[in-house]
């Protein structure tokens, strides 16, 4: 009976396409078996995400044959093809860009598995040789038989090309000579990358565990051992609470049962430090934890797929994208710092990596444990539900006394040439440290010198002409637009009435370091934001700095709030805690409260007792106030209240649609017809709101326009949305994207 094969090709905007199956091919045509398929007047490549007997002659007519198969076995795991459908249906998009996360572009080649690099050749006997006959070769071809006489001499009885290379010259032309004499046999073999460094990790000490850390293990290895009956686990610990010993006990069980594990962090500079931990403590396994990231070279992350997908990685570690690993018999998933909002994607498909960890391990029947120590409210309500387990860690290992945290108002501190900005008391707090020989951490997410040019005569603001931002001011006499890229020269005199009156305002990461230089002249100051880590290497070598004692004050973005943490650093100073405060977006409290606690974590535990100290003109508000006393049960209290009342997830599904457009009329009708068109067919229990000007409503060029929906089930939604996007026609010149759950609303 004919068989047809459903195949996604590429990066399909339409449906799957029915391909016949050539009976020679029927046996190798599997789910997830990538496949060559004709389209049109091309041969390309696609996946095989169905296959069933055909129905009958009118389905057979006119079906185009599928024309081979790209490898022996599926490449692709059923359970991520389904993890594809369904993201596909959730965040509204097509099947094809879904399967890109499961099988990426840079693997998807003709060929089912690609070498893994070019591949270097090995030549070794191919019969054994008497003293005559190498006499009679070393008269006739004297460098043959040289060539010859080392590979006899080795005692594997082999040799690379690349090393005779480094010794003779012409070493491939003499053993193509020695092959056409019979003498040799030429194989090419594959040479994989090194997926870290050389250097070996020696075996971890294991740390004695709290009583509370016993405990949490043990709930999560019964999970283990029993599967079929576990459900989320949030692991809730203050900082320094010894969450990554509960990781490594976790792991240990999981391997120690067989079975395979994964490790999602937020960003790509904690992925070193946990490597290293885990290497560590598996130091008979290190070459088998695979990290995978969108740092590494385009090779690196063949190689590392590859390991993953042939069953020679046991542990993996990475970014969002690694929740996607073809990791087999997996039995344990552990995402940390499960609140950040970095595991959000913010391009099709806009997938949350928490959210399908959540959804990959209930469909693989493994155990997923989220640790954070400042829970998004989505996850704690779900302990509340009874959704997720709650597990408690309460105060740091070995008893140490956490950072005092006191707040500096700074509209009662005197004012004066610095004192707006790094205030007295900070002052004052920074040079006891550098008497001491202590370090200090100083944290400001705004990176440039100043904010913004602006002319005290006129009121003028240098904007970037794509965008509807000011472009921020960085040392080199250039202005930058942190959205586009566009730069410009800073302007001597006011562009509009050519006064010389015009002026920096607001400040960054640079003008902190220029005036911590003119206060602390003797100190070793650096700074790290994206304009000075333009390195990979740069943000290891600061850390290495910063261990050694090398530096005595750091000055950053959040690049330096994320997790890690620095022995003796003794204070850490807000210079404005407001920043994150005051934006147009519900979730605005919520990071303020995660970022400050965060932030708080850098400084010292132990004996010599570390100190924060935040600046802030807003010294009132509840969530500078609960992140000072570390009340996060407080902060989700009132939170959570709030957002139940104005109907805000997590009470809610957020659906946001953004319409972009070189024409602003353009982009404001088509967004008010798509409103109406929704409000037509959508029940009234779901609330969609006005067309109205995104809160940055020009971006490289292109005018945009939010509509906001609310609603219980984002299934009503998205079939909502694909019945009237298939039958309202939109300007070619209008893009329209969709935000499913969205975490930026700018």
């Amino acid at each position: 009976m004919p068989i047809v094969a459903k195949v996604v090709v590429g990066r399909s905007r339409g449906k799957a396409l029915n391909y016949l199956v050539p009976r020679l091919l029927q046996n190798q045509a599997k789910v997830g078996t990538c496949v060559l398929v004709p389209l049109r007047t091309r041969i390309i490549q696609g996946i095989i995400i169905d296959v069933s007997n055909s129905v009958g002659n009118e389905l057979e007519r006119g079906l185009r044959a599928i024309c081979k198969i790209a490898g022996e076995a599926p490449l692709v795991q059923p359970v991520l093809i389904g993890l594809a459908h369904w993201m596909a249906e959730y965040y509204y998009c097509h099947l094809g860009v879904a399967l890109q996360c499961v099988f990426p572009a840079i693997v998807r080649k003709a060929q089912a598995l690609p070498p893994l690099r070019r591949g270097c050749y090995v030549f070794r006997l191919a019969r054994k040789i008497g003293v005559n006959e190498l006499s009679l070769l070393e008269e006739e071809a004297p460098c043959q038989a040289r060539l010859l006489l080392n590979l006899l001499k080795n005692p594997e009885g082999k040799l690379t090309l690349t090393e005779v290379g480094k010794k003779m010259k012409r070493a491939s032309t003499l053993a193509r000579r020695l092959e056409q004499r019979g003498l040799v046999c030429i194989e090419k073999t594959q040479a994989h990358r090194h997926l870290r460094g050389r250097e070996i990790c020696l075996q971890g000490r294991v740390s004695t565990l709290s009583t509370e850390q016993k405990a949490a293990l043990q709930e999560v290895v019964a999970y283990i051992r029993d599967p079929e009956n576990s459900r989320p686990i949030l692991l809730y610990g203050a900082t320094r609470s010894g969450k990554t010993e509960v990781y490594l006990g976790a792991i240990e069980e999981t391997l120690r049962l067989g079975r395979t594990a994964m490790v999602l962090v937020p960003e790509i500079s904690l992925t070193p430090q946990m490597a290293e931990r885990l290497r560590s403590r598996l130091s008979p396994i290190q070459d088998q934890i695979i990290v995978v990231h969108s740092h590494l070279s385009r090779g690196s992350r063949v190689d590392a797929w590859q390991k993953i997908h042939s069953k020679q990685a046991r542990v993996v570690i990475g970014t969002r994208s690694a929740v996607f690993s073809p990791l087999h018999d997996l039995g344990l998933i552990i995402v940390d710092d499960e609140h950040e909002g970095s595991y959000k994607q913010e391009e099709s498909p806009k997938y949350h990596a928490r959210d399908m960890a959540v959804l990959r391990a209930a469909r693989e029947k493994c155990v997923i444990l989220l640790g954070s120590a400042t829970p998004s409210l989505e996850s704690f309500l779900n302990t509340r539900k009874g959704k997720y387990r709650l597990l408690r860690l309460g105060n740091p290992v070995d008893n140490c006394s956490l950072p005092a945290m006191r707040i500096l108002d700074l509209r009662q501190l005197r004012r004066g040439s610095f004192q707006s900005i790094l205030s007295e008391p900070l002052c004052s707090a920074i040079q006891e440290r550098l008497n001491r020989r202590e370090q200090t951490i100083l944290f400001l997410n705004r990176r440039g010198f100043s904010t913004a040019m602006i002319c005290t005569t006129c009121g003028y603001v240098c904007q970037c002409p794509d965008c509807s931002l000011s472009m921020t001011y960085h040392q080199g006499i250039r202005l930058i637009c942190h959205l586009c890229g566009h730069t410009a020269a800073a302007p001597s005199k006011c562009p509009s009435c050519e006064d010389f009156s015009i002026r920096h305002a607001g400040i960054g990461t640079q003008k902190i370091e220029e005036i911590s230089r003119q206060l602390f002249p003797t100190a070793r100051i650096v700074r790290v934001d994206a304009d000075s880590m333009t390195h990979k290497s740069n943000y290891e070598e600061m850390l290495e700095l910063l261990k050694l004692g090398q530096i005595d004050l750091l000055i950053g973005t959040q690049i330096i709030a994320k997790g890690l943490h620095f022995p003796n650093v003794t204070l850490v100073g807000i210079v404005n805690a407001d920043l994150s405060l005051h934006v147009t977006d519900f979730r605005a409290g919520e990071r303020t409260f995660q970022l400050l606690t965060r932030i708080a974590s850098s400084a010292r535990l132990g004996a010599i007792q570390g100190e924060v100290l935040i600046q802030t003109f807003t010294p009132f508000s509840p969530y500078i106030q609960f992140a000072c006393h570390r009340n996060y049960e407080g902060f989700f209290e009132q939170e959570i209240q709030f957002r139940r009342y104005c109907g805000h997830p997590p009470f809610s599904h957020l659906v946001l649609l953004t319409l972009r457009s070189s024409s602003r009329e353009h982009a404001e009708s088509v967004t008010k017809r798509v409103a109406h068109e929704l409000a037509m067919i959508l029940p009234p229990t779901v609330r969609i709101g006005e067309a109205v000007p995104a809160p940055l409503q020009r971006v490289k060029g292109k005018f945009r326009f939010h509509l906001a929906i609310r609603t219980k089930r984002v299934s009503v939604i998205v079939r909502a949305l694909r019945v009237t996007l298939d039958n309202l026609p939109i300007p070619s010149d209008v893009a329209l994207t969709v935000d499913v759950d969205p975490y930026q609303l700018l």
